[in-house]
């Protein structure tokens, strides 16, 4: 009986685990492929599918080199007109939308902030601006990395 008794568990066991490994590897094979993919389908649902123009009427400093990716200082004036507001991203971290800042009517399209960066990447500032969408980018290289 002891012997039938382990077999069963055993098998128990076995099928049990077998679910699990066909999940989670599943799920680890599709990983790099929605990375791939997930910014640019961030930036259609943030920009509900339109498309962006590349601007010079967005100032925005950012330096070339940061040291430390946890501290990346940011600074960017909107001059275009009626900037209602402002979508920073950073390409290449796991969480690409770095700040969404609206601006009452009448305000003006500034913004000052620290992001942190995973690893050198793009940085995207794109601004709405009378219902179009207006952006730039820059490089940054990283020396140590912010996100972990």
């Amino acid at each position: 009986m002891t012997q039938s008794r382990r077999n069963f568990v055993r098998m128990l066991v076995a099928a049990l685990a077998l679910p699990w490994e066909v999940v989670f590897g599943a799920a680890k094979s599709r990983a790099p492929q929605r990375m791939e993919n997930g910014f640019s389908r961030l930036l259609s649902d943030m920009l509900a599918g339109a498309s962006w123009a590349e601007t010079n009427r967005i100032a925005f400093e950012v330096p070339e080199l940061a040291e430390n990716g946890a501290i990346v200082p940011i600074s960017v004036d909107s001059r275009l007109p009626n900037t209602s507001r402002m979508l920073i991203f950073v390409e290449k971290n796991p969480t690409p939308l770095a700040a969404q800042i609206r601006f009452e009517p009448g305000t003006d399209g500034f913004a000052s902030l620290r992001v942190k960066m995973n690893e050198t990447s793009a940085i995207l500032v794109i601004a709405e601006s009378e219902g179009k969408f207006f952006g730039t980018q820059k490089t940054v290289r990283v020396m140590v990395g912010g996100c972990g």
